[in-house]
């Protein structure tokens, strides 16, 4: 995706892990990877939409954040969510679609508006991804490296897909022993950057994970989210990401 290279390159800035192991390539089955291609391929496309309830907690350094929210998910850019105090009363509500972000704090009575940017966005929600990137891992579409080869590896738990891009850029995919995808690590000079894991799936044509978790480890953050209820590829009008001010509140101005 098109962020996600340069948002990687800004975590060496911080990129002080260990570097893991790089891997031996096994000699590809090349049946295989194509079918591995294939079915990321199509599970990329199966989800266009999602709207539920879900816990969500978020950990950026020593700050944690943990709370349910109302959350609608429409590609490729465009998120609400509603954070819910434990009475279930809204205590903050952000929307974007993907050009400009919208948030309104009812206890403190204060509205901001302006561009939906990675500072803007972070301002309110403490992970350090694009709003695209985070819209795409949670319809279970894993953002892909631009790549020249492709090299696969049989594990005792299913398959490895490795991608093998420029700058020393590498990303995993892993699979199970039935083909489904589980998740995926990002590597940048061997340092492990972002890794995605899904778990709780939900069956049907294109099974849909109920939780992703996210380990960010040299930008010292992870999250985790797991929905509750969910729909799927269902209509969501376009204002839910247009969120206008209530009457009477303040209003400030993003930059």
């Amino acid at each position: 995706m098109r962020h996600l290279l340069l948002l990687l390159l800004l975590f060496l800035l911080v990129a002080c892990a260990p570097k893991a192991p790089v891997p031996p390539m096994l000699p590809a089955d090349a049946a295989l990877k194509e079918r591995l291609l294939e079915e990321l391929a199509q599970v990329s496309r199966a989800f266009r939409s999602a709207k539920g309830l879900a816990r969500v907690k978020v950990r950026l350094r020593e700050r944690d954040v943990s709370a349910r929210q109302v959350l609608f998910v429409e590609k490729p850019d465009r998120l609400r969510a509603e954070t819910l105090s434990p009475f279930g009363q809204p205590m903050l509500v952000s929307a974007t679609d993907g050009d400009t972000l919208s948030v309104y704090l009812p206890g403190d009575g204060v509205y901001y508006h302006g561009a939906a940017t990675l500072d803007n966005f972070q301002r309110f929600v403490p992970i350090p991804l694009q709003i695209a990137d985070l819209v795409h891992i949670l319809l279970y579409q894993v953002p892909v490296i631009a790549h020249n080869e492709v090299g696969i590896e049989s594990t005792k738990e299913g398959y490895r897909l490795i991608l093998l891009g420029d700058q020393e850029l590498r990303q995993i995919l892993l699979f199970d022993r039935e083909q489904r995808l589980q998740g995926a690590d990002y590597l940048l000079e061997d340092v492990l950057q972002l890794q995605i894991r899904y778990t709780h799936f939900r069956q049907g044509v294109h099974p849909f994970p109920l939780a992703v978790d996210l380990q960010m480890p040299a930008a010292q953050a992870s999250a985790s989210l797991e929905f509750s209820d969910v729909q799927t590829n269902t209509a969501i009008p376009r204002e839910r990401f247009d969120l206008e001010p209530p009457a009477g509140v303040e209003i400030r101005s993003l930059p």
